[in-house]
Order: C-alpha cells, then sequence, then structure tokens
C-alpha cells in the first residue's frame, strides 16, 4: 500500500524544515530514532525530496549530529536558504546537555552553520557559533533558528526562539531577530516579536503571500499547537485572528514552503504512548502536509493537498447495513429522533480510505456527525462531532477510558478530547463538507476546505462508518468511500 503520510523505516519525524528548491521539495527533518526509549536525543538532519507530496525520494541522514564532546549532540532545528552565489546555507541548534555544555547546570543552546553546493552533501562549519547575547536574550533558549533574506531592507533576517533577559518564567518568550549583510556576522536587535504571553515560541517561520506578512510559530505553554500571526508590515504589529491555528494538538510544529503558487505547512503527528488512544502525546511522529491559502481578509486557511486528494481515486459502492431513525431516499440519509439518537451503519472499511459527506439542514440538534471504526450499534469506535451550540467540531471515541470492573466506570464524566476541539461558524453555513484520511493509526480531517483536525487513532483497527444525529434531525448527501488503485 502507497502511504499519503512519510514516516521513516527505522524512525520518527520530527521538527520539518522544508525547502523549495529547483522544481522540488527539499523536506529536511530531525530524526528521532528514540535510542533507549528517550525523545529528541541525538538527532540528526534527514532529508526526504518531493515533487508532488506523494513520491518521496529518501537521501538518509545529511547533517549528522556530533559527538559527545560536541556542541551539537543534538542537531536541533533551523532553516536553509541560497545565496545570490548559490552557495547553501543551513543553519541549525546545538544541544549538548553534558556539564561542558552547561551553564548554571542548564544546557545552553547555539545556532551552528554548514554550507554545500547541492543542498544534500553539507560541510560544518567549525568556527561559527551563535550564543544568545544575554544583554537582551537569555542564553538557554536559543534554538531554531529561521534565515531570510528581507527584500525591502536588503539584508539577511534570522529569527531565533528565545526569551527576553529578566522577564517572567511563564511569559518571557519571544522571537529574537539579528541581521547580516553576509551571513556570517550578526547584529543583535530587539525582539521582532514579543506577546509576554508563552514560557516560548518554537520553530519561527516567515513569509509574505500577498499584502499580508506571516509570522508562525509553535507553543507548548498554553496548549501544543502551531500559530500564526499577520502584519501589513514586516516589522508591524502582528495581530491574530480568531482562528489563528493550522489544526490541533495533533498536528505541531509546522513550518511552510511555497513554489511561488500554492503553499503548504509541514508538521508532524505524534504517536502516543504505548500505541494506545489513552497514551500520552510523544514527541515526533509521521509527517502531515495542509495546504495553505488566503480569504479575502488575509486569515490563512488550510484544504487537503490536491495530490492527496488524486491519489484515492477509485469511488466504492455505498451500502447501508443498519439504521435506526433513518430515512434512505436516494443517496441522501435523513437522520431524525427528536429525542434520541439517529443512525446508519454503512460500510466496513479499509486500512487506508478517504470519506467525503456533506450535511444539510441540521435542525434543533444537539450534535451530528460521522462514525468511523465503529461496530454495527455504534457502541464503539471513534466519532467526529459537529456541535452548533457551541460552535465547534470535536473528536470523541467510545470507550473515553479502559473500562472499569463496574459499569459506572467507563469516563462518562470526561468531555471529548478538548485538545482536538476546532471552531466552526454555524451560522456562515448552509452546507458542511467533509473530507476525511484514514491510513493505518492516523485520522486527518478536512472541514469546507478550511479546518482541518489531525489525530492518532489506535485501538480500533477495523470497523464501519456512519452517521448520527442526536436529538434532532440532518441530511447526509453526497456520500463517497474511496480508495486507491495503486493499494
Amino acid at each position: 500500500m502507497k502511504k499519503v503520510f512519510y514516516r521513516p523505516a527505522n524512525g520518527w519525524v520530527g521538527d520539518v524544515i522544508p525547502f523549495y528548491d529547483q522544481g522540488e521539495y527539499k523536506l529536511y527533518y530531525l530524526h528521532d530514532e528514540r535510542v533507549g526509549g528517550e525523545y529528541g536525543n541525538h538527532t540528526s538532519w534527514n532529508l526526504v525530496a518531493t515533487g508532488n507530496g506523494l513520491d518521496f525520494e529518501d537521501y538518509g541522514e545529511v547533517l549528522p549530529n556530533g559527538s559527545e564532546t560536541e556542541s551539537d549532540r543534538n542537531a536541533y532545528t533551523g532553516s536553509v536558504i541560497r545565496d545570490k552565489e548559490g552557495l547553501y546555507h543551513l543553519f541549525y541548534t546545538g544541544h549538548n546537555p553534558n556539564s561542558a555544555f552547561c551553564k548554571d547546570g542548564k544546557p545552553l543552546q547555539v545556532v551552528l552553520r554548514a554550507t554545500g553546493t547541492d543542498g544534500i552533501h553539507w560541510t560544518k562549519d567549525r568556527e561559527f557559533q551563535l550564543y544568545g547575547d544575554e544583554v537582551i536574550y537569555e542564553a538557554f533558549d536559543w534554538r531554531d533558528p529561521f534565515v531570510f533574506f528581507n527584500q525591502e531592507k536588503q539584508e539577511y533576517w534570522m529569527l531565533v526562539t528565545t526569551r527576553e533577559m529578566n522577564s517572567s518564567e511563564k511569559r518571557g518568550g519571544c522571537i529574537a531577530l539579528l541581521t547580516s549583510d553576509d551571513l556570517l556576522s550578526w547584529e543583535f536587535r530587539e525582539p521582532f516579536y514579543s506577546p509576554d504571553k508563552y514560557i516560548t515560541m518554537e520553530c519561527p517561520d516567515y513569509f509574505q503571500m500577498g499584502e499580508w506578512h506571516y509570522l508562525v510559530y509553535s507553543t507548548f505553554s498554553e496548549k501544543f499547537v502551531t500559530h500564526y500571526k499577520k502584519s501589513k508590515t514586516i516589522d508591524g504589529l502582528y495581530t491574530s485572528p480568531v482562528l489563528d491555528t493550522f489544526d490541533g494538538r495533533g498536528f505541531y510544529a509546522a513550518k511552510t514552503a511555497s513554489d511561488g503558487e500554492k503553499r503548504y505547512a509541514f508538521g508532524w503527528v505524534p504517536s502516543k504512548k504505548g500505541s494506545n488512544d489513552y497514551g500520552d502525546w510523544e514527541w515526533a511522529g509521521t509527517l502531515i502536509v495542509h495546504e495553505v491559502y488566503q480569504n479575502e481578509r488575509g486569515e490563512l486557511l488550510v484544504r487537503m493537498p490536491s495530490s492527496i486528494y488524486g491519489h484515492f481515486n477509485r469511488n466504492e459502492p455505498i451500502i447501508l447495513q443498519e439504521a435506526d431513525n433513518c430515512l434512505k431516499q436516494g443517496d441522501r440519509l435523513q437522520l431524525s429522533s427528536p429525542d434520541g439518537l439517529a443512525y446508519s451503519v454503512l460500510n466496513p472499511l479499509p486500512s487506508q480510505v478517504m470519506l467525503e459527506a456533506s450535511f444539510t439542514d441540521w435542525q434543533h440538534v444537539k450534535d451530528f456527525g460521522i462514525a468511523v471504526r465503529t461496530d454495527q450499534t455504534l457502541d464503539n469506535g471513534y466519532f467526529i462531532k459537529f456541535d452548533p451550540f457551541h460552535n465547534r467540531i470535536t473528536f470523541d471515541m467510545w470507550p473515553r477510558r479502559e473500562p472499569g470492573f463496574f459499569q459506572w466506570q467507563i469516563a462518562g464524566d470526561k468531555p471529548q478530547m478538548i485538545e482536538l476541539e476546532r471552531p466552526l461558524n454555524f451560522a456562515a453555513y448552509s452546507r458542511i463538507r467533509i473530507q476525511l484520511i484514514l491510513e493505518e493509526d492516523i485520522l486527518c480531517l478536512y472541514v469546507n476546505d478550511e479546518v482541518a483536525m489531525t489525530t492518532r487513532i489506535y485501538n480500533f483497527k477495523d470497523g464501519h462508518f456512519g452517521f448520527f444525529a442526536n436529538e434532532g434531525a440532518v441530511n447526509v448527501e453526497d456520500i463517497r468511500m474511496k480508495t486507491a488503485t495503486d493499494r
């Protein structure tokens, strides 16, 4: 089976550093083998290249991490840029927890550099070491350099994840700004962005699209998520739209790249401990890609990349197997129950599949949605719920924990997985269109080509799909189940 979500055979995908170069996307990433059960330890930079988001050329390790006596024992996130002479520059983070690289008992982080002529083979610059200045910025959080050429200022800019000196322990995070004329000597400037609300902001990314300038970063303090901010000028006031995220908890450390026409956000869906739905989220996982585009207000929306959509090129017949309070009218299902549950159960699902459907005419309904990998009575499985009262999309599963000995020990007091919750303004739509990809233990949902929700699904490996309405009515139309001919 050809997969649409990439993961190396011998490890996991950590932070992705995308770079569009000569007709293809070079996707550098932190390669994590979880040696000794530890995450993010002895990570190297590996590379896969793709022209279409489906076919990947794996170059393996291209920037090895250093030894126990070198500052880049762990090679962490950075960026790649090609200068006017065609030389490639790779800026990355060096980290070594050994005492020789610590100060006051805490490991330092340092920005390092490598160069090359093809974007594949690199030579480390042993003379280049850029630490936090300990005047404007702290020394301990100093990582993830993003370097680009500022056309307006005609100079190179570097954005760095860091914290301001003598700042709040919980709110001192900022994006540092450094400038350079030659990519070698860097001048420290006042922060590019300092909202005084996060511990720190990881994996900064900047780009311009039309008249808007965008700053992208990821946080782990108030929530694990990738945010974006927008401004009419590169050094102006960056503000947040109401929905300032691309996805939820299951899509982290996203950075973007563009071929000049389309832009994509490259992140990773984390695994869960013990490959269990009830396990904690882990660091690193599998590559996930969303296409990013603008609306008329400059807000960024996400949709499924066309190459992935085209992968699912075979329509399977839809078969209604079980139903209650459900009327089938041609290819439309009408679910209605004023004080209970209406549902339909359709085909069993293969391990890789795309489901499509549209919801219309929802009336006085508490919630409605789609069930996947469920049994024929909807007693067990995963449930995507659309909740008009709270204007949200939620991910739920049943049972919500391992059932206990007593009947009431079923975690009925736990809500849906709140870290995956996505907002949706129901009043703005008369139709809600969904596209949902299942691939082994990954679920990726797109709604109205605007909102995404990605997560892991481990415990139920097979089952049916179906639709439901809770205390109300909804119509389900345009139901499609698609597979790939190269499965």
